[in-house]
């Protein structure tokens, strides 16, 4: 089974683009939708940030952890990012191996693994091909705007900032996607990586 990493910036489009590799018939492990797996309520994820961040982080109506004020906490204070990531990368990490098992044993050909922070983790040593998707930094803040309007601007920036910048990530890139045009423009790219690996054999023998 081929393993294609994408991963990029906050509000750079990563989903967008595995939903359009997805379209062409690749199988998709979006790690953030593994992340909420883990730290659903009484999951191993939330008792580990329960017991480090205390009773204040969790909603009483619904147990779950409170995302934003989690947020809030972590990008402020780097200590705090590196706690938390110590504490719930380990079993997202596992979870993501035992899906991309499950994969292999179902006999899938292609898979995407959507992980912002895929080069971080490490999880880019674990995959075939590194896709980045790019984009301006002005345009990233603009739709992280568009998407969270309740969000400060500072926060906002101390968000992106927070993470690996889109430049040094690109260095890790077997592929770069630019996407700061249209989504047709990007749709020819992603079809075009698609056909490069996949129908022309950039790392046909390591499908399974």
């Amino acid at each position: 089974m081929m393993v294609i990493g994408i991963t990029g910036g906050i509000g750079s489009g990563k989903s967008t683009v595995s939903g359009m590799f997805r379209e062409l018939g690749a199988r998709v492990i979006d790690a953030d939708k593994v992340a909420q797996e883990v730290m659903a309520p009484f999951e191993p994820g939330w008792w580990a940030v329960y017991e480090y961040f205390g009773q204040g982080i969790v909603c009483p109506e619904t147990s779950e952890i409170d995302r934003a004020r989690l947020g809030s906490l972590v990008f402020g204070d780097p200590l705090f990012l590196r706690k938390l990531n110590s504490l719930v990368h380990p079993l997202i990490l596992r979870r993501i191996e035992e899906l991309l098992q499950q994969l292999r044993d179902q006999g899938t050909k292609v898979a995407v693994l959507d992980a912002p922070l895929l080069i971080e983790t490490g999880l880019h040593r674990r995959v075939d091909v590194v896709v980045v998707v790019w984009v301006e930094r002005d345009i990233q803040i603009a739709r992280l705007k568009s998407r969270q309007p309740q969000m400060a601007m500072s926060e906002i920036v101390q968000r992106i900032n927070s993470q690996m910048s889109l430049e040094e990530k690109k260095k890790y890139a077997d592929f770069v996607i630019d996407n700061n045009q249209s989504l047709e423009k990007t749709r020819q790219q992603v079809e075009l990586i698609f056909q490069t690996i996949v129908k022309k054999g950039r790392g046909f023998e390591r499908i399974e």
